[in-house]
């Protein structure tokens, strides 16, 4: 579950023992620096539609040739990758240590350069 509320709502953390507690801001800025990426069991198509109903921009993106997402921006502010089942293996199979112990390397090597 993924629970979405309106921008300006915050989640801060509780005082000692206490759950999460819920505040309005209307000056926060409309987006974040947090997001997630969703492994969903429907269709791009399904996800556009969706997204297009709801008035969200949603794009299909190419992540450097290592694997694809669906871009869906939640009120035009918040991002979700979501993984459809023709995405969610090559995702799942960059994601494993080994692969990403790679990038890094590779990554360490270009910049050395």
């Amino acid at each position: 579950m993924v629970e979405v509320y309106p921008a300006e709502t915050e989640l801060m953390p509780g005082f000692g023992a206490e759950q999460a507690i819920f505040s309005s801001n209307a000056f926060a800025s409309p987006f974040s620096a947090t997001h997630a990426a969703i492994s969903v069991p429907i269709s791009q198509e399904e996800i556009e539609r969706i997204a297009t109903r709801e008035g969200w921009r949603v794009v299909r993106c190419d992540r450097e040739g290592y694997f694809d997402v669906i871009e869906v921006w939640v009120e035009n502010k918040l991002l979700l990758e979501f993984l459809p089942p023709s995405m969610a293996a090559k995702y799942v199979e960059f994601m494993q240590p080994q692969n990403l112990k790679k990038l890094l390397a590779e990554m360490s090597e270009a910049v050395a350069v």
